[in-house]
């Protein structure tokens, strides 16, 4: 019979590991554990990918059982919603697993990092709570401006907010408590950290059996106008080998080891400060968007491509050399971030950013009669010269303040 995988809600990347699992020659069954699919996943989602869709009704043995008559030999998640229900399923089924008693830390920020620090590592100092009034007491009495407030369970910067003042955090824990989280869950608390100025990386890796190998190394660039949410605007590949990157890389290895990730893709964020790398949070899964696939094209490996391989043929993923990455081609995501709010009229200079030379990309989401979102869209910028990507990086930005946008300001 063919060898067959499960994956836990395969939305927004993780829709890709089906299609590269079926090219090995392995089916998957698609796993859903919510009755309704986000919103922010639902265009991602192509059940023509799996040869069967099962819904996880909350009884762990009854879905591992339905798994075991498909004759699934290994699971994982497709993203952070899944991430609890393939630690529980893996272990029921004997499968790789990283262990259900770990997995609350896993998406839990606030059991995260206190996991870490229990390990020796640097976490922001922090508080969860689902007290307004502690919550604004804590920010108050520690005095150092700005603090950063966020759900404790969302993804993708949702509800991530900047607070200058205890005002400010006030109105952040209002917001995330009348608002369900971009995975439509409910928030009942909310976590309040210290802010970490500096820039922040990201460290993209693969494991089995614990054996940790690096996919990518990441780094944000922040707009200098962010001031009510914690935001970035690109992001840049970066060769994987360098003193910092060492220096990331091994935290990073120390955080999935504190987290009990042994098997499958992780996506680790950290920010650099003092000379020294500092937690900000970890993602059991793919990293966003196609930031596990790029990398193939820069270095011949992706975080993608090493996923599979880790579960589809194990041996090969344990043999392979654990020397960084070495880039061949330079690549960076443009987030267009308009610099204004109101009503979209339309974007009529789009077509001036897709002719430029380093651009093999673009995904736009904005609508004319829409309000304009904070993010609207992502353009991938890849050349063999690092300049070349520079120089139209810096024309987007001049277009982005020239008129790449008719925005009706709202009233």
């Amino acid at each position: 019979m063919t060898s067959r995988a499960a994956i836990i809600d395969p939305f927004a990347s993780g829709a890709w590991l089906a299609p590269d699992f079926s090219a090995r020659g392995i089916e998957c069954i698609a796993v859903r554990s919510t009755a309704s699919i986000p919103e922010v996943f639902a265009t991602s989602f192509i059940p023509g990918d799996f040869v069967e869709v099962l819904q996880h009704e909350g009884d762990v043995v009854r879905t591992a059982n339905s798994l075991r008559d498909h004759d699934v030999r290994f699971a994982l998640a497709g993203c952070e919603l899944g991430v609890e229900l393939s630690d529980a399923l893996s272990e029921r089924l004997c499968f790789p697993s990283n262990g259900a008693a770990g997995s609350p830390a896993r998406r839990d920020k606030f059991l995260m990092a206190e996991k870490v620090r229990n390990a020796g590592l640097r976490t922001p100092d922090q508080l969860r709570s689902g007290d307004r009034d502690e919550v604004v007491e804590w920010a108050r009495r520690r005095d150092r401006w700005p603090v950063v407030v966020k759900p404790l369970r969302s993804s993708s910067s949702d509800h991530v907010s900047r607070c200058e003042t205890a005002s400010e955090v006030g109105e952040a824990f209002d917001d995330i408590l009348r608002s369900p989280s971009v995975l439509d869950q409910t928030n009942d608390a909310v976590l309040v950290q210290e802010y970490l100025e500096g820039t922040e990386y990201i460290v993209d890796t693969v494991s089995r059996d614990g054996r940790h190998l690096l996919a990518a190394v990441w780094s944000y660039g922040k707009p200098a106008s962010a001031t009510s949410f914690v935001c970035y605007d690109s992001m840049t590949l970066l060769p994987g080998d360098g003193e910092k990157q060492r220096a990331l890389v091994e935290f990073a290895c120390g955080v999935l080891d504190a987290l009990g990730i042994r098997h499958g893709p992780a996506h680790c964020e950290l920010m650099w400060v003092d000379e020294e790398p500092v937690l900000v949070e970890v993602g059991a899964r793919l990293s966003a968007g196609n930031n596990c696939t790029l990398n193939r094209e820069c270095s011949g490996v992706c975080q993608l491509d090493l996923t599979v391989e880790a579960y589809a043929d194990p041996e090969r993923f344990l043999a392979r050399d654990a020397r960084p990455y070495v880039l061949t081609r330079a690549a960076t995501n443009v987030f267009l971030m308009p610099e204004t709010t109101g009503i979209l009229r339309g974007a009529p200079r789009l077509a001036e950013v897709e002719a430029l030379e380093s651009v093999v990309e673009m995904h736009v989401g904005l609508e004319p009669g829409e309000p304009v979102p904070r993010v609207a869209g992502v353009v991938t910028l890849l050349h063999d010269d690092p300049s070349v990507i520079e120089r139209d990086l810096r024309h987007i930005r001049e277009l982005e303040r020239s008129g790449l946008y008719d925005i009706e300001p709202n009233a």
